[in-house]
């Protein structure tokens, strides 16, 4: 009631007054009389401060157990940064919280923490090891491999470290070193022994490769994928036959070894020899996992061995298993343009592009099938699609290109190509169908510029070095020149037989008729339904003034539908003229 008043401060001053006599009683009477008499008070340590916190540690820290263990990642790494502050001295709460930070992605804030100011060269050897986790946490492999290079004793999982980070690095000395480092303390783990032997094989020490194998033959023995591997040094090499070898022992161990069915196809399939690349491409669509990812590959294998009917059936039914797949659609528009079906052919085209609208590839073929069909306006129609779909591609509009090209719209052609090149000035295709273009539009200087881009690249492209050899034998131009082009296209495929028509028409523009005619007798036998090459054939009889066989050489150029009918006709009226005359003289 009086509380605050003037009347209450002589008592209280009064009580102060009393309790500071009793303390000071209370420390006289301590000093010659028992202890039990009053209690001792005493002032609080910085130890029993201390005390208290690392039991507040340990209690933040059991709850942040419990939040980790119950897949509370926050509040567990605020946990344990709280017991840390209280307990700054314990690695033990230091490193658990680096790893916390480690495992939420906060890598920096982890480095400093076990870091901090100190060089990497002068950390425990315990710390050093943390760094270099977190630096490869964070992609600093240097930083990584500098630390693991200089700790003593090095563990088979740092050594195995060492060996990813120079790999990804690409310092394969390094890598390799470490590697084999890991294998020798860890013998028995063949995946490493492949590991080395790749890089064995790389650095083409194939005798320390197989050396590698065959020693783990014998310390393992007969394992499938050391046969796998025996068998890739064999192919390496370029010895298939050893390779298959190998490979068929892996199979005999386990008919299910799918790197061994694999290799095993791919090497057949260098050979061209289809049928044994499907049985093993079978046998894995059948027995893998990955069964229906084998099944696009057998499927492409059965059509390109004109296996068709195969082929429709399986893709048919992985198209049930999977209606989106875009590139299966594709390809069994592919078979059906194969057996002329041509309609279903565009159908399934018309669904590729449904479900992927900008695969290059659909577009085309749909576009070549209008093509072959003679439907110039439809196989436009569709050009113009593609454009609208991607108006920023090349390949939409070299196949513009292409079409005006088909329908001898060679200025429209030409303008389409230069468009495509905007877009890609480096593919040689558009600047080989432009050259062309120019070559049809009687342009020869800009044509031979656009086939001199493409050799500029591709120095020995046979289909160029030929296109331009040919334009400059036709007008009778540089035919030395002419002569060393296509002679270079015919070293890279002799048996060709348009490169052999050209050889022959250089010769027969040189006026050397003999070697023309020898040429042109190999052009025939392999192009034997070629209206251009007859055509030539007619020129160079009538040159031999065998003018009955000219005759008969320019009719087949006319029955295999020559690009030049009205020429051709003229010519043999010609001939027949000189035949008329020839009999008048001889009357």
């Amino acid at each position: 009631m009086y509380k605050g008043s003037h009347c209450e401060r002589p008592f209280v001053r009064f009580i102060t007054i009393i309790t500071e006599i009793l303390v000071v009683a209370s420390f006289l009477f301590v000093g010659g009389c028992a202890s039990t008499q009053f209690p001792i008070i005493r002032p609080v340590t910085d130890s029993d401060r201390n005390e208290e916190e690392k039991e507040k540690a340990l209690d933040y820290f059991i709850h942040a157990r419990d939040y980790e263990r119950r897949g509370i990642s926050d509040m567990a790494e605020n946990y344990y940064e709280v017991a840390y502050r209280l307990d700054p001295k314990s690695e033990t709460l230091r490193d658990e919280l680096a790893r916390i930070y480690v495992e939420n992605e906060k890598l920096s804030k982890a480095l400093i923490l076990i870091k901090g100011d100190s060089e990497n060269r002068d950390l425990p050897l315990k710390d050093k090891r943390m760094v270099a986790t977190i630096y490869i946490k964070m992609g600093e492999f240097e930083k990584a491999a500098g630390l693991l290079e200089n700790i003593p004793n090095k563990s088979d999982e740092e050594i195995y470290s060492l060996g990813l980070i120079y790999e990804s690095l690409n310092k394969k000395d390094k890598a390799l070193k470490n590697y084999t480092l890991f294998f020798k303390n860890n013998p028995e783990s063949i995946q490493m022994a492949y590991k080395i032997g790749k890089y064995l094989i790389d650095k083409k020490q194939y005798s320390e490769a197989a050396k590698l194998y065959n020693d783990l033959l014998i310390r393992v023995g007969d394992k499938p994928d050391i046969f796998v591997m025996l068998g890739n040094l064999g192919v390496v090499q370029g010895d298939t036959a050893k390779g298959l070898e190998f490979y068929s022992k892996a199979i005999v161990i386990d008919s299910a070894n799918e790197d061994a069915l694999r290799n095993a196809a791919q090497v057949h399939l260098m050979r061209n020899d289809y049928p044994k690349a499907i049985v093993n491409y079978e046998k894995l669509y059948n027995y893998s996992s990955l069964g229906e990812i084998y099944g696009k590959t057998l499927a492409l294998l059965y059509f390109y061995n004109k296996q068709y009917s195969e082929a429709e059936n399986l893709l048919n039914r992985l198209i049930q298993n999977d209606i989106d797949d875009y590139e299966l659609h594709y390809y069994l528009g592919l078979v059906f343009v194969a057996i002329d079906k041509k309609d279903f052919a565009y159908l399934e085209f018309e669904k590729t592009l449904a479900i992927r609208n900008n695969f290059n590839d659909a577009w085309k073929e749909m576009c070549y099938l209008a093509i072959r069909e003679k439907k110039y306006d439809e196989a436009l129609n569709i050009a113009q699609r593609f454009i609208k779909i991607v108006p920023d591609q090349n390949e939409s509009w070299k196949l513009k290109g292409y079409v005006h090209n088909v329908r001898k719209e060679y200025s429209s052609a030409i303008e389409s190509l230069l468009k495509a090149i905007t877009f890609d000035s480096t593919d040689l295709h558009t600047w080989f169908e432009l050259g062309s273009a120019y070559e049809r539009n009687k342009n020869i200087e800009k044509s031979t510029a656009a086939f001199k881009k493409v050799l500029k690249v591709r120095p020995d492209d046979p289909a160029t070095l030929n296109y331009l050899g040919y334009m400059w034998a036709e007008k009778g131009i540089h035919l030395d020149s002419a002569k060393v082009l296509i002679e270079k296209a015919l070293k890279i495929d002799p048996e060709n037989g348009a490169f052999l028509d050209s050889y022959a028409w250089v010769y027969f523009q040189m006026g050397n008729i003999d070697s023309a005619f020898k040429y042109m007798e190999m052009a025939i036998k392999k192009i034997d339904n070629d209206p251009v090459a007859y055509s030539h054939l007619g020129e160079i009889f009538f040159k031999k003034g065998e003018f009955k066989k000219a005759l008969e050489a320019f009719q087949k150029s006319l029955d295999f539908n020559a690009e030049d009918p009205v020429m051709i006709r003229k010519r043999i009226e010609e001939i027949e003229g000189c035949v008329n005359e020839n009999r008048l003289e001889k009357k």
